[in-house]
């Protein structure tokens, strides 16, 4: 089913949408659910206002959502007692339906953990999307696929800056300065930095940040560039540390979580559940 181009867009759009919809929703909050003439789900989505959301669609000019009402046979609704209860039934419907229009589909891939062990005298650090029964340290699970690579990798590669009498990123190893950090590395760490990484990535702790930003400063490096580089090392693992390790441990911390780890099929009920706490 296409478009009809020769009608106004928000004639074509207005008159499927109201076919679609057997019976107007009210206005409350609730969790919406589109299907196609197959009775397949297109695509999911929560609202404080049902019936505001739904009737939205008649005028949207978005192109991806006038692909999806090109499609759009019937429109059903789950009215909530609560805009929190609606976020949480969403992400358990697009977790286990996987409709084909919405962007964050929940894929597992996305949640890591960080795992580690001695390895001689060397620890090795490892990701990985499940967790490892025979790492004896575990940390997570994180989100984002990117946020979380660039945050282990920034950790890498100032623990290597301080363990090695370096004054070049061109020094580091080069598995190191690959654009997408390694899944596993095994690098330098003494006893007490061991410590300060634990507490970093259990989110109890980000004064090894400050410590790392301190070498950065005292260090004389060959050119304005490289100290550059290190800077913004330091900002991605800030960025990692505040939205993954910080926030699993305020999770924990406020909700009164018992495991140590979160597991991916409950990080973003989790979240939700914690932005309404604080708020």
């Amino acid at each position: 089913m296409t478009l009809d181009l020769f009608q106004p867009i928000s004639e074509t759009q207005k008159e499927r949408i109201n076919s679609a919809i057997p019976e107007m929703p009210p206005h409350e909050p609730g969790v919406y659910t589109m299907y196609d003439h197959r009775d397949q789900v297109l695509y999911v989505g929560k609202a404080k206002d049902l019936q505001k959301r739904v009737t939205s669609y008649r005028y949207s000019k978005s192109k991806k959502t006038q692909r999806m009402i090109a499609h759009i046979n019937r429109i059903g609704f789950e009215i909530c007692k609560s805009e929190t209860d609606a976020i949480l039934l969403e992400n358990l419907l697009i977790r286990s339906l996987r409709p084909p229009f919405n962007v964050a589909n929940k894929k597992p891939e996305t949640y890591y953990y960080i795992s580690s062990t001695r390895r001689g005298n060397k620890r090795e650090f490892r990701l990985s999307m499940r967790q490892l029964q025979d790492y004896p340290k575990c940390y997570g699970c994180f989100k984002g696929h990117l946020r979380v690579r660039k945050g282990l990798g920034a950790l890498l590669k100032l623990l290597y800056l301080k363990y090695n009498d370096i004054n070049h990123a061109h020094f580091l190893p080069s598995q190191l300065l690959k654009r997408i950090t390694p899944m596993r590395f095994n690098i330098k760490l003494g006893d007490q930095t061991g410590v300060q990484v634990d507490q970093l990535l259990k989110g109890s702790s980000a004064l090894f940040i400050e410590e790392l930003e301190h070498l950065i400063d005292e260090t004389s490096f060959r050119d304005k560039f490289t100290r550059m580089f290190f800077e913004n090392e330091i900002e991605h693992l800030k960025m990692f540390y505040r939205l993954g390790p910080e926030r699993n441990h305020l999770m924990k911390t406020e909700l009164g979580l018992e495991s140590a780890l979160i597991p991916q099929d409950q990080l973003d009920d989790l979240h939700v559940l914690l932005d309404e706490r604080r708020n």
